[in-house]
């Protein structure tokens, strides 16, 4: 028999999460997405909250209607690592959040950005 591991399940998180500025252009209101690909997961299941990352509506859209494998290979960024920062930053409630976001997130991966500005703005 496998052994059922326990989902970390959290609002608060959620919340903070959706309050971050879009991870793809900066802007809000945002959403917290769950990143489905990073860890096993039952049909009709989520995966850990702690899996999430801001992304604004229109990215999301965008993110759901290409697939989730495509839409951040196209990009040329893995999003699993950028969730444990997210999550690293609000437990240990770093002070200057936001800065530390910039530094090791949205600053890292602008380039990816900038290089794939055509597909994130379609749609």
């Amino acid at each position: 028999m496998l052994k059922k591991t326990k989902k970390y399940r959290n609002i608060k998180y959620l919340q903070w999460v959706s309050e971050r500025p879009c991870l793809l252009c900066m802007s809000d209101p945002c959403q917290a997405h769950h990143i489905t690909i990073a860890e096993k997961r039952g049909f009709g299941q989520r995966v850990s909250d702690n899996f999430t990352i801001p992304i604004c509506y229109k990215h999301h859209h965008l993110l759901h209607m290409t697939g989730e494998k495509t839409f951040w290979s196209k990009l040329g960024i893995d999003p699993k690592p950028l969730t444990k920062i997210f999550f690293s930053a609000y437990n240990n409630d770093k002070l200057e959040c936001d800065v530390y976001l910039w530094e090791n997130v949205y600053k890292t991966i602008l380039p990816n950005i900038r290089s794939n500005i055509d597909f994130l703005s379609s749609n």
